[in-house]
């Protein structure tokens, strides 16, 4: 799949909150458009379209490519501020009484959830393509 100025404007029209070009440039959307495309490539997404709405591909296509322009700013910023960037870690409460206190944890996952996860629930965007990838892996008819 070629990734083009025309993917790049239907990722920023479907997610505004990418839309500013100076924030997230084209360079950046486009790299993880095509981590996108790859995670996509199977035929079970179907091909890419946007006539007259996203389809199924274009919406996994974005989902992916935004959890991974995500992770990558959380990434830059923890850098710039002098810092090592860290996994996503989930969070854990605990309440005694009246206090309550609230950790990021990072605690890896049973292996089979792990593996097929990844960090995809760490961000809204991954959750999306999550469940978009499990109908695709349920054999979800899709239009060519």
């Amino acid at each position: 799949m070629e990734i083009d100025s025309t993917i790049i404007a239907d990722f920023r029209a479907y997610y505004p909150e990418f839309s500013d070009d100076t924030a997230w440039t084209d360079a950046t959307v486009e790299r993880h458009l095509w981590d996108a495309a790859q995670e996509t490539g199977s035929s079970r997404w179907g091909s890419y379209s946007t006539a007259p709405a996203p389809n199924f591909k274009a919406r996994g296509l974005f989902a992916y490519a935004a959890h991974r322009a995500v992770l990558a700013r959380r990434t830059a910023k923890a850098v710039e501020a002098g810092g090592a960037p860290s996994a996503p870690a989930r969070a854990e409460s605990k309440t005694v009484a009246d206090e309550s206190v609230t950790y990021a944890v990072h605690r890896p996952d049973s292996g089979a959830r792990a593996d097929s996860v990844g960090d995809l629930d760490t961000t809204a965007y991954g959750q999306e393509f999550l469940r978009l990838r499990n109908r695709a892996g349920m054999g979800m008819a899709v239009a060519r």
